[in-house]
């Protein structure tokens, strides 16, 4: 039940807010889950809330970016899966928290280009690192936002963007041997939650307080990303 509402509750942040709901979800899922099904089953629901987001926002697309960021994102996911299964859950989860941190609080990466290649470079790191962390959607959609695009066009493209990377990593955890069907269930009424979730985030889309809304989303995170690493070293759980 809490990973249900918790699921619509970062719809619904990510689709408000452009960003910051996939990072939520997925450091309370890495709190009450276990370790090795936390990115899998964050990608299967991240891919209902992203194709969801993706429609309401349809004519605000910028496809080119999506065609070459896909590119990348093959390449990346293939070179992400090959290592991703040899990694010890303590070490996940630690890395995890480290990157949530770091998209919270360190300096915000910089294009030098706004070229397709620098696009398909996007694709290609941040799908890599999605195998390990999952939710790379603060990363991109810092490094896409500097292409110039409005509120709706940032939230239209990024979502189609991650919508596509979230269906490569599926595939390949499946072909790694994931089993989903375990947890059919759960994935269908997260799924579910965050389809509603990312109808609701449309509606007051760019109407809520932006500096009171990110400081709130910052102290979540920092929280939940403590946890995760005081979990890693066997200390505590705060859930």
């Amino acid at each position: 039940m809490i990973l249900v509402g918790v699921s619509l509750l970062g719809a619904f942040i990510t689709s408000a807010a452009g960003i910051g709901g996939g990072i939520v979800l997925l450091a309370v899922m890495a709190t009450l889950m276990p370790t090795p099904a936390v990115i899998p089953i964050h990608g299967a629901v991240q891919i209902g809330a992203n194709a969801a987001r993706a429609t309401l926002q349809h004519a605000h697309i910028d496809w080119r970016t999506f065609v070459y960021f896909g590119l990348g994102s093959i390449v990346g996911i293939g070179l992400g899966g090959s290592v991703v299964v040899s990694l010890p859950a303590d070490i996940l989860r630690s890395g995890l928290a480290i990157f949530i941190l770091y998209t919270v609080w360190g300096p915000k990466m910089r294009l030098v280009s706004e070229g397709g290649l620098i696009v398909a470079l996007i694709g290609l790191i941040a799908s890599f690192l999605t195998m390990f962390f999952g939710a790379t959607g603060t990363f991109i959609a810092g490094l896409l936002n500097q292409r110039g695009y409005s509120p709706r066009e940032l939230v239209a493209t990024h979502s189609v963007c991650m919508g596509s990377q979230h269906i490569l990593k599926v595939i390949t955890f499946g072909i790694l041997g994931f089993a989903f069907a375990d947890w059919v269930g759960l994935i269908v009424l997260m799924m579910l939650a965050a389809v509603v979730g990312t109808y609701l985030g449309s509606l007051v889309l760019n109407r809520l307080p932006a500096k009171t809304f990110a400081t709130g989303i910052k102290v979540i995170l920092t929280v939940l990303a403590l946890n995760l690493l005081a979990t890693a070293a066997g200390l505590y759980r705060l859930v």
